[in-house]
Formats: structure tokens, C-alpha cells, sequence
């Protein structure tokens, strides 16, 4: 509520209402609007926590200073939260793996029948692009399990939001009884089942609008491209342990725009695993009017203008962040001392340390690349003179 408060006074109201309204259309999605979202591609906990922030600004008026009561906050974080985790729970039904163990047949509980039902409901709205053979059991387990990391984070975010005390069970022992103290302390029933059977006059219209939607269709059908429940951790690429590996993948680089192969500077995306063309004009983009370098084009487009690169030829890594500011950082390539070789000067065979490649994921995966390239910065006043731009 602070936060939204917050909000006020340094964004234009309307503003903060076009947002919310925008993240409310991915789970009250207008067909005839061809922008809308399909359901699948959205993680739908970054719509509860924009939402929740956002949704004070529906008091707010330019004349009267109006703002929620606690009971109606109350009331607006509940019925979001149960719509967006009804949203949640069919992006997990309609991305399951069929591929069932023989080994595990379980008998079926009242949350199995519940969810062989639904499904069952479903498929009538998918066209046949999802099947209702699945076993119930099966179905509950992929579900609790698929539902489980959101609702942990949704029990952080609203914590540290309403400043709740959370059940003694998640403070103690997590491995245990840990789902039915999150439903708990949520106010979600154990049989999630049970949320589209209290809203479902509600939630079937939408039930409809959600699995009619083309986007979603197409994606059912290319099951290669389907986001599985919960969502594997993302990572850097992998990296040869023999740094000779990439000097030989740079050796075989060729700019697609230019024959001259000599003055090249291939550079590694650590995002993405693409090679890049830097610091030549060959390559060069204009963004709003702009001129930037390969290296800043591709980490807009790659990391939202954040960004890891290593300098093949140089064995160096480079954070950037925007179009003109970024900072040198330790190569996790160390030879027989356990020394970097910056430039590639005494020439000693390197190796990968798995220690140094893990604190490097660990600044991207904490947001700290911004936070490293202003401390590098401060530190070493020199590479004020390099122009980052046109990396």
C-alpha cells in the first residue's frame, strides 16, 4: 500500500491505470483485441504483484483525495490473488507432461476426482488440443507441484506487503506440510479445485475466453514450444572447461556483413551463447536515432539492455547496462596459479572455474550487474573514457 501510495506522487495516475488495465487483460482477456496475451506466455506472478500495486489507483481521483479502506484492500487482494491463481492452475493443467511413470499408480483422492473433472471441462474449450485421459492422481501431483513455487512467492510478497506473520510450519520445517501452510496462510483451500467451484459462474465465461484463444490454441499444438510447471531455473550458458574451445570457435567466426575477418572482434553473449561482431561499423544499428555497437544492439533485445559478454580474443568478461555504461569484470577462465590472463598475454593454458562461473551467474541472477558497473565505475575513474556505445 505504501508502495502504491508512493506510486502517486511519481507517476501520473493515468499512467498507473492504462498499466493496470493492461495487466488485467491477460487474465480477462478481449478476443477482438489482437494485443491481448496469450495465457501461456505470461508468468503470471508478475501480473499478481503489479496488479496488487496498481489497483489502488482505481480510488484515485483529480479533484478528491480518495484512497482504499483496509476491509476493501483486503477484498481487492483476495479476489486477485483467486484470479490469478485460477489462472495459474489452468496454465499448469494445459502444459502438462502426459509422459506418466507406470511405476507410480496412486490411489485417487478427493483432489484426483476434482481434477479429472476439470480437465475433463476444459477439453470441451481446447478444440481436442489437450486430451482428458490423464489420471487424476497424476494430475494433482503435476498441479502441487507446478503451483507450489508461486504460491512461495506469493506468500513473500504478502508478508512483506501486509507485514502477516507467517505459520509457525514454514518458519520451522518447510520439506513438511509445507504446501497445506501456504494454502493456509493464503486463505486457499487444500483442493484448489474448490476456488472454480465457488467462483464458477464467475470463472467459466472465462474459462472460455482463455482456451478460445488462438494464441493458445497454436501452442497446444506445438507442443515443443510449451513452458512446463514449475519452470526450470534459468542459467548461463555452459562454457568449455579448455579455453583453446573458444578461441577455436572464434578462429571460425565470420561477420555476416563483412569480409574483412582480420580486424574482428568476436564477443560471446553468456545469455544466450551467440557471437557477435563488436566494436566495428560493420554491425553497427540505429536505435532512435543512434548509432550502438552490435554488443549494446543484442543486449536490448537479449536482456532488456543488460547484458554479459566475453571478449573471446581477450578473455575478458563485459557487463553493459544501457547504451553507455558498463565495466570490465574478472573472467572465470583461471590458469595453473589460479590467475586470470587478461589479454591473453603470457599465454598459459586456462580452465574453467566453476567457483568464479558461479559468482558471475549469481551477480546476473541477483540483479547486481547494475550495482557492479556503478561500483567499477567509482573505483576506476579510466573507463569513463571508453566509449560503451559502441560496443
Amino acid at each position: 500500500m505504501q508502495f502504491a501510495i508512493a506510486q502517486k506522487i511519481t507517476c501520473p495516475q493515468v499512467l498507473i491505470q492504462k498499466h493496470l488495465i493492461r495487466l488485467l487483460s491477460v487474465v480477462l482477456p478481449n478476443l477482438k483485441s489482437e494485443d491481448t496475451p496469450c495465457l501461456l506466455s505470461i508468468d503470471l506472478f508478475h501480473v499478481l504483484v503489479g496488479a496488487v500495486l496498481a489497483f489502488p489507483s482505481l480510488y484515485w481521483d483529480d479533484t478528491v483525495d480518495l484512497q482504499p479502506s483496509s476491509i476493501s484492500s483486503s477484498y481487492n487482494h483476495l479476489y486477485l490473488f483467486h484470479l490469478i491463481t485460477m489462472a495459474h492452475m489452468l496454465q499448469i493443467l494445459l502444459t502438462i507432461d502426459t509422459d506418466i511413470p507406470l511405476a507410480q499408480v496412486q490411489e485417487e483422492s478427493e483432489e484426483a476426482r476434482s481434477a479429472s473433472s476439470f480437465l475433463a471441462e476444459v477439453s470441451q474449450y481446447t478444440s481436442g488440443c489437450i486430451g482428458c485421459g490423464v489420471p487424476g492422481w497424476y494430475l494433482w501431483v503435476s498441479l502441487k507441484n507446478g503451483i507450489t513455487p508461486y504460491l512461495r512467492c506469493a506468500a513473500l510478497f504478502f508478508h512483506y506487503l501486509l507485514g502477516v506473520t507467517p505459520p509457525e510450519e514454514l518458519l520451522t520445517n518447510p520439506a513438511e506440510g509445507e504446501y497445506s501452510a501456504l494454502c493456509s496462510y493464503l486463505s486457499l483451500p487444500t483442493n484448489l479445485f474448490l476456488l472454480f467451484q465457488e467462483y464458477w459462474d464467475t470463472v467459466r465465461p472465462l474459462l472460455q475466453r482463455w482456451c478460445a484463444d488462438p494464441a493458445l490454441l497454436n501452442c497446444l499444438k506445438q507442443k515443443s514450444t510449451i513452458v512446463r510447471y514449475p519452470r526450470k531455473r534459468n542459467s548461463l550458458i555452459e562454457l568449455p572447461d579448455d579455453y583453446s574451445c573458444l578461441l577455436n570457435q572464434a578462429s571460425h567466426f565470420r561477420c555476416p556483413r563483412s569480409a574483412d575477418d582480420e580486424r574482428k572482434h568476436p564477443v560471446l553473449c553468456l545469455f544466450c551463447g551467440a557471437i557477435l561482431c563488436s566494436q566495428n561499423i560493420c554491425c553497427q544499428e540505429i536505435v532512435n536515432g543512434e548509432e550502438v555497437g552490435a554488443c549494446i544492439f543484442h543486449a536490448l533485445h537479449c536482456g532488456a539492455g543488460v547484458c554479459i559478454f566475453l571478449k573471446i580474443r581477450e578473455c575478458r568478461v563485459v557487463l553493459v547496462e544501457g547504451k553507455a555504461r558498463g565495466c570490465a569484470y574478472p573472467a572465470p577462465y583461471l590458469d595453473e596459479y589460479g590467475e586470470t590472463d587478461p589479454g591473453l598475454k603470457r599465454g598459459n593454458p586456462l580452465h574453467l572455474s566453476r567457483e568464479r562461473y558461479r559468482k558471475l551467474h549469481l551477480v546476473w541472477q541477483q540483479h547486481c550487474i547494475i550495482e557492479e558497473i556503478a561500483r567499477s565505475q567509482e573505483t576506476n575513474q579510466m573507463l569513463f573514457g571508453f566509449n560503451w556505445q559502441l560496443l
